[in-house]
């Protein structure tokens, strides 16, 4: 199964799952249009922690699809008979949606029993040699859902050499 897919849910953990999609969507495009200030954070029912829109993941075309994707769930939610868990094009629509919500809150949204990786970054790097730099990761933070590990070795570091683990300036997670 491809790990970005939607999972197939059935009953009321998928109605639940479609709602929260739902509700995410709609209180990022509130922020997006001003209606809610967007460093505000998010409190959900059900999550240990507060979601945090992070504003420079609105992009023009992210929020077109969360508009879109959000109209179509509205028919859904109207009409809850339509909701069938192996429905693929509804589940290629929740699963998108997920994933751009997922960019704009920096952090998995997982259902049911569904387990997923952590995003993250795992290097390894061995040189006999650095003269140069040898970065391992470059990032500009981590959410507590990311993680990192950095392995490195080298022989030997010149003066002008210089190995670096984690070096922040992207983004992990």
């Amino acid at each position: 199964m491809d790990p970005l897919a939607f999972p197939v849910l059935a009953g009321t953990v998928f109605t639940e799952a479609v709602k929260f999609l739902f509700d995410r969507a709609s209180a990022v495009l509130d922020r997006r249009a001003g209606r809610v200030p967007v460093e505000e954070p998010e409190s959900v029912v059900g999550r240990p922690s507060a979601l945090q829109v992070r504003a420079g993941e609105l992009t023009d075309s992210r929020v077109e699809r969360i508009s879109q994707a959000q109209g179509a769930l509205q028919v859904y939610l109207s009409r809850p008979g339509l909701l069938q868990g192996d429905d693929e094009g509804l589940r290629d629509l929740l699963g998108q949606l997920r994933r751009d919500l997922e960019v704009v809150y920096g952090c998995a949204l997982p259902f049911g029993d569904e387990h997923r990786p952590r995003p993250g970054a795992e290097v390894t790097q061995h040189a006999d040699e650095v003269s140069g730099q040898q970065v391992g990761v470059r990032a500009q933070g981590m959410t507590a859902e990311g993680r990192a590990r950095v392995v490195q070795t080298a022989k030997t570091i010149t003066e002008t050499g210089e190995q670096v683990g984690l070096h922040f300036d992207g983004t992990i997670g």
